[in-house]
């Protein structure tokens, strides 16, 4: 029932809406006449379709951005976290790895775990900025 009751509204809402710019486009053929009026009509909603559309263009440019950002933040929170995974596995393998392999492993990949926070503190620095 609110379904039928809100189409209806809506339906009533639009036809009020279609005759006021009737009414309108009356007043302004009385006005101006019949060809004027058209044409005013139609670069008007042709503004505001370019408008609409240019705002819109905008936003997607602006959601691009941040996906793009999201998307490059997530991997650097993969590479910490696969380096910060892989360092236990290291040390607990020194049977076969002489101890200047684990260290050398170990500096190696806490390089990469701290170019990778780097790198998202200053994405977030310059998105705070």
């Amino acid at each position: 029932m609110s379904v039928i009751a809100y189409a209806l509204a809506g339906l009533a809402a639009l036809m009020a809406v279609l005759f006021l710019f009737i009414a309108l486009y009356i007043a302004a053929a009385l006005r101006w006449g019949a060809i004027e009026a058209a044409v005013g009509f139609a670069v008007a909603f042709a503004v505001i379709v370019a408008i609409i559309l240019a705002v819109h263009q905008m936003y997607l440019r602006q959601y691009r951005r941040e996906l793009e950002r999201r998307r490059m933040e997530n991997a650097s929170l993969a590479a910490t976290a696969s380096a910060m995974a892989v360092i236990p596995a290291l040390l607990g393998k020194n049977k076969k790895v002489t101890g200047a392999g684990v260290g050398a492993a170990t500096l190696i990949l806490a390089a990469i775990a701290g170019y990778a926070a780097y790198r998202q503190f200053e994405q977030r620095s310059r998105k705070d900025g």
